[in-house]
């Protein structure tokens, strides 16, 4: 039995979902995951999860765009743009000069410590790392009413048609600034949402809340790993 508090690195939702009876993993990194609650974690109408322990890393400048292409990193300078990566870490492009890098569902930050690493202020690149990890919680929301559930959060058309996979909006849900994009795994839409990490337990309450009138609930990491194929 996992002790999620023994975890030097934590889920600012870590006492949110402990209350609602998750059952903890651990990452290599040492960070505690909800992987599951209760015995079965299969994917409700709409499933949210907490993927707050896993590796995420920005970098901003104006020669960001240039300086992840050298790195290998899949992306040109398309703002509002999601670009899967081979290993199956996700690269967001904000802006012409910011990416937001997300890591594989299996937590796999190897590639993330590789390019945190490779930059060094002395070779005069005009980009620097940010530690998004630390500033920003990550919710996931999967399913294919999920975005009837967001109309009831945010103003923008995230119908699937009019919002289509790999898509970005930087806007207010539930009244935050949210980062949101639709990454979808396999044919399930799949919303990324992430947001300050201060604000993150009111967040979730709000997504929770909304999705409870779809038959939707919190889901561990595991479900969506399974999703995923992993």
């Amino acid at each position: 039995m996992i002790d999620p508090f023994a975890y030097y690195r934590r889920s600012p939702l870590q006492r949110r979902l402990g209350s609602q009876g998750a059952n903890w993993a651990a990452l290599a990194d040492e960070v505690a995951y909800a992987e599951r609650f209760g015995r079965d974690d299969t994917l409700p109408a709409i499933a949210v999860a907490d993927l707050s322990p896993l590796p995420r890393l920005g970098f901003k400048g104006r020669g960001t765009i240039a300086a992840m292409q050298t790195r290998g990193v899949v992306l040109d300078a398309t703002p509002n743009r999601s670009f899967r990566q081979p290993d199956g870490s996700v690269c967001l492009v904000l802006a012409p000069s910011e990416v937001l890098l997300l890591s594989p569902l299996d937590g796999s930050g190897e590639r993330l410590e590789q390019l945190n690493a490779s930059w060094n202020i002395d070779d005069g690149e005009r980009t620097y790392p940010l530690p998004r990890r630390d500033s920003h919680a990550w919710l996931a929301v999967a399913g294919d009413a999920a975005p009837e559930m967001f109309a009831k959060l945010c103003a923008i058309d995230l119908r699937l048609h009019k919002f289509p996979d790999l898509s970005i909006a930087q806007t207010s849900v539930a009244r935050m600034n949210a980062i949101l994009a639709r990454v979808d795994l396999g044919a399930t839409p799949v919303f990324h949402l992430l947001v300050d990490s201060a604000a993150s337990q009111y967040f979730c309450d709000c997504i929770v809340d909304a999705a409870d009138e779809f038959d939707g609930r919190l889901v561990g990491l595991g479900a969506f790993q399974k999703l995923a194929g992993g």
